[in-house]
Order: C-alpha cells, then sequence, then structure tokens
C-alpha cells in the first residue's frame, strides 16, 4: 500500500528556536483536508448541451447554396468545425475574409471565428491561442469584438460594435439573417515591428442608427464611434507580446468555452491564408470535434470541483495523486485546506511545491496560501482579510500573475499587482516566503514561480494589525467571473507546532 508523503520537520534554522515547524504532503493518498463548498452538486436541474453546426447546404451566408454553420452553443466542452491550415505563428502574415449570417440567438451565447490552435483544454472561455471575432449574442442580437489571445493566455483586441463596460451593451448585430462581410489582416512588421492585426466590417440594409434616442453622453458618442458608423479597426500588439507567441493550425468556427445559450449562425465564401473556400460542396478537409452531439453538460458556471484528485498527475509531481480541479470566481465561497494553526504575522511562513493551471478563463482568480477558515466563510465574496499568500489571477492583456498579497484582520491589504505569469499547460515549481525580521522588522514576502521572483514589503502598522491564519490551501474570490482549472503537488509548508 502506498503512503501519503506527510512529515513534520524543523524549518530553516535562521527563523530561530521557537518557530513553527513545515508539513510535506506528496498526495499519493487523500490528505484529509477540510473542503467547503469545494464540490457543489447543481441546484437546478443538469443543462443539456445540443451542437449541431458543420457543412451545410443552406443559403443564408453568401452568394450561392452551401455554407457552414448552425447551431453552437456556449459549454465548457469545446467543440468546432474548421479547416486544417498550415501551422502559422505571430512572426507570420495572416489573412482571412468572407461574409456570415445570424439566424437565431438566445441569451448569454457565444461564438468563435477566425484561426485558432486545436489543442483546447476547455473551460477557458475565449479559446487560447486564437486570432477572430468573439461574438456573444442576447435574444435580440449579438455583440462582435475582435481579438488575439497568445499561447500564454494574453491578449489584445478591439470591441468592434460599442460596449461600455458595466453601462453600454448594445446588440446592434441583427439575428434576422442580414449579410455581414468582413476582413482580418495580421502583419507581423508593423507597428514598429511587434505586429498589428486589422479588421474590417461592412452590411447591406444596417440601420444608420445603432443608438437608442434616449442615449445621452458617453454612451451615445460611444454607439456613433463604433460599426456602423466606423468600418475599420486596428489593433496594436504590445512591445514583447509577439513573443509570448501563439500556434495557429485551425481556422473555422468553434464554440466559447462557459456554459451558457445557443445562436445559431452561418459563414460563407470565405478566403484564409490564400485559400478560397465557397462551400458548393461538402469540403474533405474541414475536421468536426464535438460538432454533431447532445450530453448533460456536468461543468455549469460556479459549480466548483476541487480536492484531492487521486489519479491525476497534471503538476508533475513524484507520484500520481494531486489537489486542485475546476475553481470558478463565482457561485458559492469555496475552499479546500489543511488545518494549521494557529499562526499569525509574527511567526515566519513558507510554502513551496509544484503547480501546473490546465486552463484560465478571463475574469479568473483565486487565492493559494494561509488564512482563516471562520472569517473566510463569513465574508464568502467579500474583502479578503486574514490572508498571507498569492493571488493567481490579472488582466486580460496579461493573463495570471502569481502575486504575493497580504491582507490583514482589519483589512489592510498590500499588492504589487503583477507577478511572474502562471502560464496554462507548463508545469512550475513554486514557493512563497513570508519573514516578520525582514524590511526593518515591517515583514517582507517573496514569491518565486520558476525562475521568476517578486518581493512585497509589508506597509508601517500592517504587521501590528495582526492576522489570525488556521489553515493553508486553495479559495475562492469574488463572485462574476470564469473557472480556472489548476493543480497543486509536492507541498511543504508551514503549520503549527502541536
Amino acid at each position: 500500500m502506498r503512503r501519503v508523503l506527510i512529515g513534520l520537520v524543523l524549518l530553516a534554522p535562521t527563523f530561530g528556536a521557537a518557530d513553527p515547524a513545515v508539513k510535506t504532503a506528496g498526495f499519493d493518498q487523500d490528505p484529509g483536508w477540510e473542503g467547503y463548498n469545494n464540490h457543489v452538486v447543481p441546484d437546478k436541474k443538469i443543462p443539456t448541451v445540443r451542437q449541431d453546426f458543420g457543412y451545410a447546404a443552406t443559403n443564408f451566408a453568401g452568394k450561392a447554396a452551401g455554407e457552414i454553420g448552425g447551431s453552437i452553443q456556449r459549454c465548457a466542452t469545446p467543440a468546432s468545425y474548421a479547416a486544417k491550415v498550415t501551422p502559422k505563428t505571430l512572426d507570420d502574415a495572416i489573412s482571412a475574409s468572407g461574409s456570415f449570417a445570424i439566424t437565431a440567438t438566445q441569451p448569454g451565447a457565444g461564438v468563435f471565428f477566425g484561426f485558432f490552435n486545436s489543442d483546447q483544454p476547455g473551460g477557458s472561455g475565449r479559446p487560447i491561442g486564437s486570432l477572430g471575432l468573439d461574438m456573444d449574442f442576447e435574444r435580440d442580437g449579438g455583440r462582435l469584438a475582435v481579438r488575439l489571445i497568445t499561447a500564454g493566455n494574453m491578449a489584445c483586441g478591439t470591441f468592434v460594435t460599442p460596449f461600455i463596460p458595466g453601462k453600454f451593451r448594445p446588440t446592434p448585430l441583427k439575428n434576422d439573417g442580414t449579410r455581414y462581410y468582413f476582413t482580418l489582416d495580421y502583419d507581423p512588421h508593423a507597428a514598429n515591428d511587434n505586429g498589428r492585426f486589422t479588421f474590417t466590417l461592412r452590411s447591406d440594409g444596417h440601420p444608420v442608427d445603432p443608438a437608442d434616442d434616449k442615449l445621452t453622453g458617453a454612451a451615445r458618442e460611444e454607439a456613433f464611434r463604433r460599426f456602423p458608423h466606423r468600418t475599420t479597426f486596428a489593433v496594436d500588439l504590445r512591445p514583447g507580446q509577439k513573443k509570448e507567441n501563439a500556434t495557429f493550425d485551425r481556422f473555422g468556427l468553434c464554440n466559447l468555452m462557459k456554459a451558457g445559450g445557443s445562436a445559431t449562425i452561418y459563414f460563407d465564401d470565405l478566403r484564409f491564408n490564400g485559400q478560397s473556400e465557397d462551400f458548393s460542396k461538402e469540403p474533405a478537409d474541414w475536421i468536426g470535434r464535438g460538432n454533431r452531439v447532445t450530453f448533460e453538460d456536468r461543468q455549469p458556471a460556479g459549480v466548483h470541483d476541487f480536492g484531492f484528485s487521486p489519479g491525476t498527475n497534471y503538476a508533475g509531481g513524484a507520484k500520481a495523486g494531486e489537489i486542485g480541479g475546476a475553481i470558478w470566481r463565482g457561485g458559492p465561497f469555496a475552499y479546500y485546506a489543511d488545518a494549521v494553526g494557529p499562526l499569525d504575522l509574527d511567526h515566519p511562513l513558507q510554502a513551496r511545491g509544484k503547480i501546473k493551471m490546465l486552463t484560465g478563463g478571463p475574469d479568473s482568480d483565486l487565492l493559494l496560501g494561509f488564512f482563516n477558515g471562520g472569517t473566510a466563510k463569513e465574508q464568502g465574496k467579500g474583502d479578503v482579510t486574514n490572508f498571507v499568500g498569492v493571488h493567481v489571477g490579472g488582466p486580460t492583456r496579461v493573463g495570471h500573475y502569481f502575486a504575493p498579497v497580504c491582507a490583514t484582520a482589519h483589512g489592510r491589504r498590500v499588492s504589487p499587482g503583477k507577478g511572474p505569469v502562471l502560464v496554462p499547460g507548463k508545469s512550475y515549481e513554486w514557493s512563497f516566503v513570508y519573514d516578520p525580521a525582514a524590511n526593518n522588522k515591517l515583514g517582507e514576502i517573496t514569491v518565486t514561480l520558476g525562475q521568476d521572483a517578486v518581493t512585497l514589503p509589508l506597509k508601517a502598522n500592517q504587521k501590528a494589525d495582526g492576522a489570525t491564519l488556521d489553515h493553508f490551501g486553495l479559495f475562492t474570490v469574488a463572485q462574476g467571473g470564469q473557472m480556472i482549472k489548476l493543480y497543486l503537488d509536492d507541498l511543504t509548508y508551514t503549520v503549527a507546532k502541536r
């Protein structure tokens, strides 16, 4: 019988004889950690996903019969119908053009069309390693953005239809079969060799004014600044973003990978990287993946599913067995952690191990480290208190920082706001060290991820505020967002001496 690798050893002697101990866990057996809302059972009927798209003999989008499309549903499981293309990267020129028409939409539907990588882990929201059209829909129509997402999950792009987050989200793309015509061109040498993509959109019979007559101020200005008054959009890549790269080996249609509704959409008269396709007959080199299926969706939004994972070895531990899974920014507050207290900000703290993020959608976050189980449950979706550890998350232009955070018992919080970037699909060695004697005895945190490190000095009076810490592990943060699928193994972490 295999034994779980758990034991107690002393911290490095530099911290002194009165300091805590550390514990190791290899997770080749269930460690018996405490779980709170970490395996959520849906409180509603499990939704059914119906994907029904691919080649069609219809004539909604193009000049003649024959096109691709159909009903495509947003869900965590990848689904696509696309041409296999000669792989291109951000060092190559890329181009595409064609037409599309939308015939039916449901609230919360989402579709991607363009270049993408065939290896999609699922649950990422938008496809990782992609360049193309991101559409989301309501009952009366759709919105459009054009985006690049690198292999490292760094994104850039622009809204094409008007959009002011939280204030103005019209759906000017019609779902009545109106034909829209687009072009997409990427020049790797534009913008001082950083790269630039340019997008155009036009249509026959689009309304002249997409704005409600009641709109005023910034919302009305945004409405008139975007399509259809403006039909050409350009996005410069940020310096260094091209190095993050992406490999595009597919061109076509795929779903956005978070649970939602369905849209019926068709594409035709396509030209991509010098190749033309009018779909007068079913193409032999287009590949369907999960595009004609019906199944129960076991990963609806907000349904956490993380904890001990006995049969996996994603993080690269010495043996099979690890902790992690699907963790949502949304749904009920949840954690999976070991009881390690009592500890506080006068104690040196450390943790290290292996980590791998399989997927991380935009607007997804989690916390890893030392916290107070009682106050965490009470605050739930509010501000974090009594926490010392690592925040995994960040803006879409970056992906997911692995950044140190300290939040005291009074909610006084300090963070550098950035750190090493956790790239999806890559295994790392990581560490966290809090030294209460450093920074002129104010305290200091150092976090490493692979070869990169960041140091966070605590502010005056922060250590005096105190923090009561009795758990170590993973827990969720603010409501509203997407999913991270992440795993940890071969951990070593501070515990109070018994």
